[in-house]
């Protein structure tokens, strides 16, 4: 006798809007608190003021969620930052805008710090090709070796990004994974990286008509094949009947949930992402899930 499968019902409960502009965000536990790394973008303050006219003094900065104060800035002139806790250190890794123009990462940096106060002078661990731009990253411990996912504009795929896979045992010294490239055949962008059970997890951007945007999830064994969940399980979307973020016309609504990072905090899964029109600021956003990340990102292939 056959049964009728159960329906797929959405794991995230959305809990509301932060009135924030942020858009790439890390929310990480330290030393039994829990933080959110910020990557502040100067021009915010200057309403109107063009794309990139104070990325010099953009900042990657930690908020203490608890007091709800900006509590250290590990490092200004750069962007599209991330935290990654090991060891009793929170290492932050994030893009060097060089000089002049934003969007212009052609090293990422990392500093450390075992008490959010000093930090270690920034270090290089990866240079882009002469030919290509980096743009986000994603940090995880696999069952034997730290991952790396950069994403990557180079040319080699199609436009007008792919991500790239690599492997290390220091976080510093990185090893290029062989075919260890994820977005060849379609738009991948705002990626995050995750490593649980035994399966690594790509969370990325999806291009869809309109133009609009939201987050969907795939999985690996090898960081080489990779396995999409099924047609209509999207890991976050938007809600286009929602106004998007202040700094925006309130005519515009929203068309865009990207840039989705997570933490486990007191027996839950917290989830940021950010909503608005992939123009001019996000709309940062949060949800929650009711277990573990394990639990959580294995739901979308059950």
């Amino acid at each position: 006798m056959s049964h009728p499968s159960t329906p797929w019902s959405h794991p995230l409960i959305k809990r509301g809007k932060l009135n924030s502009p942020l858009v790439e965000v890390t929310p990480f536990v330290f030393q039994d608190r829990l933080y959110r790394l910020e990557n502040w973008q100067k021009q915010w303050e200057f309403p109107g003021s063009p794309d990139g006219t104070e990325c010099q003094n953009d900042a990657i900065r930690i908020r203490d969620m608890a007091t709800d104060r900006i509590i250290t800035t590990p490092l200004t002139g750069h962007g599209l930052g991330m935290a990654f806790v090991w060891e009793n250190r929170v290492h932050v890794f994030a893009g060097n805008w060089g000089e002049g123009a934003k969007w212009n990462i052609e090293e990422i940096v990392l500093t450390t710090s075992t008490d959010l106060e000093h930090w270690t002078t920034p270090e290089v661990v990866l240079l882009a090709q002469p030919n290509e731009k980096f743009f986000n990253v994603g940090i995880c411990h696999g069952p034997d070796q730290f991952a790396l996912l950069v994403e990557t504009n180079d040319p080699t795929w199609p436009p007008p990004f792919t991500f790239k896979y690599f492997t290390s045992a220091d976080l510093r010294r990185w090893t290029p994974v062989p075919d260890g490239i994820y977005g060849r055949e379609k738009y991948v962008g705002g990626p995050a990286l995750y490593y649980e059970g035994d399966y690594y997890y790509t969370l990325y951007l999806e291009a869809l008509p309109g133009p609009s945007y939201e987050t969907r999830i795939a999985r690996s064994q090898d960081l080489v094949n990779w396995e999409d969940a099924p047609d209509g399980r999207p890991f976050v979307t938007f809600d286009s009947t929602q106004p998007v973020h202040p700094l925006r016309s309130a005519t515009i609504c929203e068309s865009n949930a990207s840039d989705v990072e997570l933490c486990y905090w007191q027996e839950r899964t917290l989830v940021y992402f950010t909503g608005g029109d992939q123009q001019v600021c996000g709309d940062l956003q949060w949800a929650e899930y009711d277990g573990t990340p394990q639990t959580l990102l294995e739901s979308f292939f059950a």
